[in-house]
């Protein structure tokens, strides 16, 4: 899974390229690809751009979420000259270091998913400046390991609304 913030065009260019990866890991080894593996190549590519004269870098950074079965969960996040780092909690895109600081203070390693839901929501509704998040406005998606495979779980709007309204900012 994967959030971009930037050029949307260069986003969906290096989505594709992320697809074919996977797609081709598949193909090849007959399991899915490693997410630290997948960063690094979508990451070299950026960083290709960088290089070479008459080519225009890659605007865009991402926040790569995934599982596998060697790592467990992972977050990363790479930025465009190509530099990719893991994390336990990240922001990128507008008010970054307002979430960024929300993040530092408040996020706990030990938080269960409920915390983490909560929190993310409330990094959302301090940096947007909104009094009510909605579904119109925010997406979130949970990710959980079920019997060795990768389950992406969408909040719905109620979801959303009732973990927004109990939130004090």
């Amino acid at each position: 899974m994967a959030a971009s913030a930037g050029v949307n065009a260069d986003a969906e260019i290096l989505v594709n390229a992320a697809r074919l990866l996977c797609q081709r890991h598949k193909f090849n080894y007959g399991q899915s690809i490693p997410v630290e593996v997948l960063v690094q190549n979508i990451a070299d590519q950026k960083q290709g751009y960088t290089q070479f004269g008459g080519l225009r870098p890659y605007g865009v950074s991402f926040i790569f979420a995934g599982w596998d079965s060697e790592n467990g969960f992972q977050l990363y996040q790479s930025d465009p000259s190509g530099n990719y780092v893991g994390w336990q909690a990240a922001a990128i895109g507008a008010n970054s270091q307002t979430a960024q600081s929300i993040l530092k203070t408040e996020y706990q390693s030990d938080l269960d998913i409920l915390g983490a839901k909560k929190l993310a929501l409330k990094v959302l509704k301090k940096i947007m400046d909104v009094t009510t998040l909605s579904a119109d406005s925010v997406e979130v998606l949970e990710l959980s390991a079920n019997s060795g495979a990768l389950v992406i779980k969408r909040l719905s709007c109620d979801e959303i609304s009732q973990m927004s309204d109990s939130l004090a900012v």
